[in-house]
């Protein structure tokens, strides 16, 4: 399926646009049965008759969604304006005389077959489907298919609307695959979490002396519970910022307050050593807590796509009204197709086309937090030479 450059930007909206286009569809489909059934020939009312022909013809015209006209064999006699777009054409009569079943991906055929069923053999009064459809440059466009029966003078045709849901459906996608990569990241350091308890448990029954061992897992159970708690505050920052109601409590406070505490998991895995650079000193007014959580996302961050670099600097800047924190590594760096998506929301491919662990929501999380600070968030990299990921935050509230 081509891949959509624009963004959902707000799924609230974006639900809610939806809804109101589905009840602007049940209600032309009542328009459209009203029309097609007084539009049956009777002698003695003509003039109704083509008032209501009329009124057919501007509705079948004039809507948004495409409209087509349909014999029982699927061969497509008449279309609208707005359908003739939707495929990609330029004129009505580059479709007119073909039959759907041209237009349909070879696995989303025995859909149009089934409608074609329903409709002419088993008499249903309408019939639903989702498929997709092939444009004429060869992309796919998904749908939302409702037809119905109308008959004219003697001759049963279907009346079809077609609803471009592509970006719903590419919506639905990403909920169900998040819940699945949720599902995934929540329980693996749950899994680990338990297991290394359990020995710890047991060694302790079992030996009066603590040792390296014990000490090595108490730290791994502490990571553990370090990841599962990070991923559950990314699950509710998430939630609150698609429903606007990620809040700041500002205060003022000194950006060593948080560069001394923020980043301890990352030196207990004993990879990474943190080098500081710059006037630490420097005060800002701001949101401690979520600050610290978007330098800890940079640093985490840091840390996966530079799994063989061993430091991790971490670089702070007075400018003239506002402070700069950089977090850069030594690793191989991000191309530059995947650095335009990285803050992303649900983003997790590498630069080796690989997924990586997590939520895809760390970054996306940490951009949200620094625009309703007033800052900018970015990224500069290059392939082979490492990263460096920043943010910037007013000096002043």
């Amino acid at each position: 399926m081509e891949k959509k450059k624009r963004r959902l930007s707000n799924p609230i909206e974006t639900i809610n646009c939806l809804t109101g286009e589905n009840a602007a569809l049940k209600e032309e489909i009542r328009n459209l049965v009203s029309s097609a059934n007084s539009a049956r020939f009777n002698p003695t009312e003509e003039p109704d008759c083509k008032e209501s022909e009329n009124r057919f013809q501007t509705i079948f015209e004039s809507s948004r969604f495409g409209n087509k006209i349909i014999t029982a064999d699927l061969k497509i006699i008449q279309v609208n304006p707005a359908l003739v777009a939707l495929l990609g054409y330029s004129n009505k009569e580059d479709i007119i005389g073909t039959r759907i079943l041209d237009y349909s991906p070879v696995d989303q055929k025995k859909h149009w077959q089934t409608l074609q069923e329903k409709l002419w053999k088993k008499d249903s009064p309408s019939f639903n489907l989702e498929t997709a459809l092939l444009k004429k440059d060869g992309s796919l466009v998904w749908c939302h298919v409702t037809s119905i029966l109308f008959q004219d003078k003697g001759e049963t045709f279907g009346y079809t609307i077609i609803e471009d849901i592509t970006e719903q459906r590419e919506l639905r996608v990403q909920k169900e695959e998040f819940i699945n990569v949720a599902s995934h990241e929540l329980k693996t350091p749950l899994t680990s979490l338990k297991a290394g308890l359990q020995l710890l448990n047991r060694k302790i029954k079992s030996e009066a002396v603590i040792t390296a061992s014990h000490i090595q897992l108490a730290q791994s159970a502490e990571n553990n519970t370090t990841r599962l708690s990070n991923l559950v505050v990314d699950l509710l920052n998430s939630t609150k910022i698609e429903q606007g109601q990620l809040t700041l409590n500002k205060s003022r406070f000194k950006l060593s307050d948080i560069l001394n505490e923020c980043c301890n998991h990352i030196l207990l895995d004993r990879k990474y050593y943190l080098t500081t650079k710059g006037d630490l000193s420097l005060e800002v007014i701001a949101d401690q807590q979520k600050i610290e959580q978007v330098l800890v996302n940079l640093v985490n961050n840091a840390a996966k796509y530079a799994p063989d670099s061993e430091e991790i600097v971490i670089q702070v800047e007075g400018l003239e009204d506002r402070v700069k924190v950089s977090v850069t590594d030594r690793g191989n760096g991000i191309s530059a197709e995947n650095k335009s998506h990285l803050f992303d929301r649900y983003y997790r491919v590498n630069n080796d086309g690989n997924l990586n662990s997590g939520l895809g929501l760390g970054l996306y999380i940490s951009s949200e937090i620094i625009r309703r600070h007033g800052g900018e968030i970015g990224v500069e990299s290059k392939l082979g030479q490492g990263s460096t990921f920043w943010f910037t935050i007013p000096v002043k509230n």
